[in-house]
């Protein structure tokens, strides 16, 4: 059993290999902008710019999505030879300080393998389409095995990019993308917490990145490792929020400062990468965006046309992708989720889903009791210290919280099955998707009365303590988050292994799991049909 917690060659290959993934899309981002961004900005871009060119590419072209991500590939590297677009060195110094403040974490986390049933459902068999086929699912292409062949496949291109190296990758690299996506979040609020501490192109101290590190995942309330480290879409939902609400806030501040709004291609790729995370992801956009215009509206030193013109701007990319992707869908003949006929609307039992809600808060009382202390915070701090940096970010949280709980009551009423509907089905998960704006506007708040300058300097014995726990607690924290080897997965995974010698491509196999809920029957097919050595049909 320990052996399974020990990374082997190729594990570690395939960490290396989300490093890469990571390197091209932050080349690729910086190779696109106008002026060096942030890493994690930086990052955050040249994933939009992927996915535009990826969709746009796949839905009106039958010709290969590998050509289009190997010309990413070259463009991003090609960027280097520009000094213009060049990172400053300062910049790689943090990001090469927070591989080794996550090296731990890494250990941990390379031999992840596959697991939960919406992973083998339709993540993994979406990613596994691209890899063999290079191509979105229609009715008219070799079958895809997937429950939903046309939900958005944002998150799968990046494990997309990482098999241009290695076919195999997706299985794994799914979870191991995720992790990156929260070194990347945890280094955006290392740099908040800095603020005018952090200056530009100069690396952030050890211990600053530390701590983003820890309020990233260990102190993040919203943090779940079997689906934040699962190839689920929630972690890209969750950072790219973080991301377009950084932004927002900045152009926020330079309107009120009197000067101009910025970093305005960089949001709108954001928000396009946000967009076809995950269907619900439309939703997140809307109300992020919604939510800036009220943040910004009400602090009466902002422009309110040019905020304006700013706010309607930024989502223009992503919709073009959405709508890109509506006309795929319309002509794929594929499944997807679907929006309910009117007469089929779960009105009747909205009493249920609220009394759902209701106990789904009662049930996660850490989370939604940090919701309510920021929303309480912000009329305070506001009377304290006006309009900063801390209360804007506050301000946008708590009107995206309530409109993104608007999207999901429609959701619940237009598009859940009536059963899904009245449980309020995964009511927690998706207001998650929130949990790094909130974790970040609760730091801010923390280093407004104090405690931030406790870690100005990496000496200091708060930051060495920042520095320890950044380190140890991944191997303290390892069971919980090698969730894969929890039960039945095990099982199926040695099923699995013990069967493949024994079937081809075209085997038929009959499965008796007396009291099973199809969960066995789903990883296991997911397993043999996806996993190497797959046995594909």
């Amino acid at each position: 059993m320990i052996a399974a917690y020990l990374p082997g060659p190729g594990n570690i290959a395939a960490v290396a290999i989300t490093w890469g993934v990571g390197a091209i899309v932050l080349l690729g981002g910086a190779a696109l902008s106008r002026r060096p961004n942030p890493p994690e900005i930086g990052f955050g871009a040249g994933w939009g710019a992927l996915c535009l060119a990826l969709t746009v590419w796949g839905v009106f072209l039958p010709l290969s999505l590998r050509v289009p991500a190997i010309a990413f590939a070259v463009i991003a590297v090609a960027g280097l030879a520009a000094p213009r677009l060049r990172l400053p060195r300062g910049e790689w110094r943090s990001v090469k300080r927070v591989i080794v403040l996550s090296l731990p974490l890494w250990l941990v986390m390379a031999p992840i393998r596959p697991s939960q049933p919406d992973t083998f459902l339709n993540l993994l068999p979406n990613a596994m389409y691209l890899v063999d086929y290079g191509r979105f699912p229609t009715s008219h292409l070799p079958p895809s095995f997937s429950y939903l062949p046309a939900a958005p496949y944002n998150t799968q291109f990046l494990s997309f990019l990482g098999a241009l190296a290695d076919p195999g990758f997706p299985p794994s690299g799914m979870s191991l993308v995720n992790v990156m996506l929260f070194l990347f979040a945890g280094l955006a609020i290392a740099r908040e917490l800095a603020g005018a501490a952090a200056k530009p192109g100069e690396a952030l101290p050890w211990g600053v990145i530390a701590l983003g590190l820890l309020l990233a995942v260990l102190l993040n309330p919203g943090f779940v490792p079997r689906i934040d480290f699962a190839a689920y879409g929630e972690p890209a939902l969750m950072v790219t929020a973080l991301l377009a609400a950084i932004l927002f806030v900045r152009a926020q501040s330079a309107l009120a400062a009197g000067g101009a709004a910025e970093g305005l291609a960089a949001l709108a790729l954001i928000l396009a990468a946000m967009l076809n995370a995950k269907q619900s992801g439309i939703g997140l956009v809307a109300a992020l965006v919604g939510a800036a215009a009220i943040a910004g509206w009400g602090e009466r030193g902002v422009p309110r046309r040019a905020w304006l013109r700013f706010v309607a701007l930024a989502p223009l990319p992503a919709l073009i992708l959405y709508a890109v992707w509506r006309y795929y869908v319309a002509r794929a003949g594929v499944a997807e989720l679907t929006v309910l006929p009117a007469a089929a609307w779960n009105w009747a039992v909205l009493p249920q889903t609220l009394a759902s809600i209701a106990g789904e808060v009662a049930e996660k009382p850490v989370y939604f009791g940090a919701v309510a202390i920021a929303i309480v915070l912000l009329p305070v701090w506001l009377r304290r210290h006006g309009w900063t940096a801390t209360t804007r970010l506050l301000a946008l949280h708590a009107a995206a919280f309530m409109l993104y709980n608007l999207f999901l009551m429609a959701a619940y009423v237009a598009q859940f099955s009536a059963e899904m509907s009245a449980q309020a089905h995964s009511y927690f998960r998706y207001n998650t998707h929130l949990s790094l704006m909130l974790t970040l506007a609760l730091a801010l708040v923390a280093r407004d009365a104090g405690i931030g300058a406790l870690l100005t300097r990496s000496r200091r014995p708060a930051a060495a303590a920042a520095l320890a726990l950044a380190l140890l607690a991944p191997l303290g924290f390892t069971r919980r988050l090698r969730f894969d080897l929890v039960m039945p997965q095990p099982l199926v995974w040695n099923l699995a292994s013990r069967l493949k010698p024994h079937l081809r491509a075209d085997s038929r196999l009959a499965l008796l799991l007396p009291g099973d809920n199809d969960s066995v029957a789903t990883m296991l097919a997911g397993v043999l049909r996806d996993v190497p050595p797959r046995r594909p049909r």
